[in-house]
């Protein structure tokens, strides 16, 4: 071990000099020669004119009008059969869904809760929500289309999520369906 250091040591000296001093000689040999002058430009290719871009008329689509929802003014009680029912109190508030025409039927149905923080405010009014069914009939992607107040939003997206549907069968096999559309009217009762 000390018979390498005692020889490896001074020899990468002396070949780290050495290069050094190698390097020098050509750098100084670039110098004397003065500046270098460019090879003469050779074309291969052939002159290519450019044509300046030809404007096209983008033709877009019109977009699909749909109708709106119908969404009727008032929803027509049920009679309560006689029995073992009771009456909610004059302040209860209620939300009722609204069955938005061509829509599908839910097999899971549950009703939102109404906000504490909408009832506060006396909110009121009928919440539209569109979203996609799985082809196992599970609720995603759901998406607010129109809303009265903000503050029922987040109720009803969660709602909607829990929500669940036949599955739409196509040549005997379940398939997702786009665009679902349902509505809730939130209604404060005296």
């Amino acid at each position: 071990m000390i018979f390498r250091w005692l020889f490896g040591l001074p020899a990468a000296a002396l070949v780290t000099v050495f290069l050094f001093i190698f390097m020098h000689g050509m750098i100084s040999q670039d110098a004397e020669a003065g500046p270098m002058t460019p090879p003469p430009a050779i074309s291969i290719l052939p002159k290519l004119t450019l044509t300046p871009p030809t404007k096209t008329k983008t033709v877009r689509p019109e977009p699909v009008v749909q109708p709106d929802p119908i969404i009727p003014d008032t929803i027509e009680k049920q009679p309560v059969p006689k029995g073992d029912t009771f009456e909610l109190p004059p302040t209860r508030k209620t939300v009722m869904p609204v069955i938005v025409p061509g829509g599908m039927k839910p097999t899971v149905r549950i009703p939102p809760t109404y906000p504490e923080n909408c009832r506060a405010k006396g909110a009121q009014g009928v919440v539209i929500v569109e979203f996609d069914i799985t082809a196992d009939g599970a609720v995603v992607n759901p998406r607010i289309i129109s809303s009265p107040n903000s503050c029922f939003d987040r109720a009803v997206m969660k709602t909607m999520l829990r929500w669940r549907y036949a599955p739409k069968m196509v040549d005997g096999r379940p398939s997702p369906q786009r665009g679902v559309r349902e509505a809730f009217n939130f209604q404060l009762t005296d």
